[in-house]
């Protein structure tokens, strides 16, 4: 009878401990796939702040070019509320990795309660000018030369063009090959003087006209900048381009 008394004493308690661990093991699971959606939930706003700040600083014709991935962080944001984070890129406007610098803020004094970092990667797929054919060096680029084609493009520092219009009338600093994005690294607006050209140097001082010869020593574009030799003084002076024989100093 003890024997049997005591069987029936340890079955129940093992019951009761089988019980109690199959009511934490659910809710631990529960509570696993709980963190899991609070993270992922904090992971895409977290994501979305940082793109917004990343696009303040890109052009407008081109911000819906971005294309963006590959997003790293180390702390657990679900543990802090946005409005207390501050966002800072130094870097934008190039397809390749960036570092965004995170910010925690105390809202009520201001104070920083703590930084991260987080990196990310863009990539800009845009649809620009291109050369529809060889272009050869110092030739003046044409409409009919130039299609608009979607290019994986590594920075907008070198300034492409997103329509046949704002590349025409350029003039190509090198070889370009049919294919190849027309931007401001291999073309440049259409030079009016050259080197070396006999132009009028305009002296304009406080309303007192001067006119003498030069030669320019650089070529240059309307309204761009060039070096020019007073034939007379021999002096060098900066110009500004006014037309194809005149230069004007300021």
């Amino acid at each position: 009878m003890k024997l049997i008394f005591l069987l029936t004493i340890l079955i129940a308690t093992s019951a009761v401990v089988l019980f109690n661990c199959g009511f934490y093991i659910e809710n631990a699971a529960a509570f696993s796939m709980e963190n899991r959606k609070n993270n992922i939930n904090a992971d895409i706003l977290l994501k979305r702040l940082i793109i917004r700040a990343y696009l303040k600083k890109v052009p407008l014709k081109f911000k819906k070019y971005f294309h963006f991935a590959k997003f790293n962080f180390n702390l657990p944001y679900k543990y802090f509320k946005l409005k207390n984070l501050r966002i800072n890129i130094a870097d934008t406007g190039y397809s390749g990795y960036h570092t965004a610098l995170i910010k925690i803020i105390n809202l009520k004094n201001g104070e920083m309660q703590g930084l991260d970092a987080a990196t990310f990667k863009t990539s800009i797929y845009a649809p620009v000018a291109v050369a529809s054919e060889t272009i050869g060096k110092f030739q003046i680029i044409k409409s009919g030369e130039i299609k608009i084609s979607y290019k994986s493009i590594p920075s907008l520092n070198d300034g492409y063009f997103l329509n046949v219009q704002k590349a025409a009338g350029r003039e190509a600093k090198f070889f370009i090959a049919a294919g190849s994005p027309l931007n401001n690294a291999n073309t440049e607006r259409r030079r009016i003087i050259n080197f070396g050209d006999k132009i009028n140097i305009i002296y304009d001082e406080d309303g007192l006209i001067l006119k003498t010869k030069g030669m320019a020593l650089q070529s240059g574009a309307l309204n761009s900048k060039i070096r020019v030799k007073n034939l007379e003084s021999g002096e060098i002076v900066e110009c500004t381009v006014k037309s194809d024989k005149t230069a004007e100093v300021r």
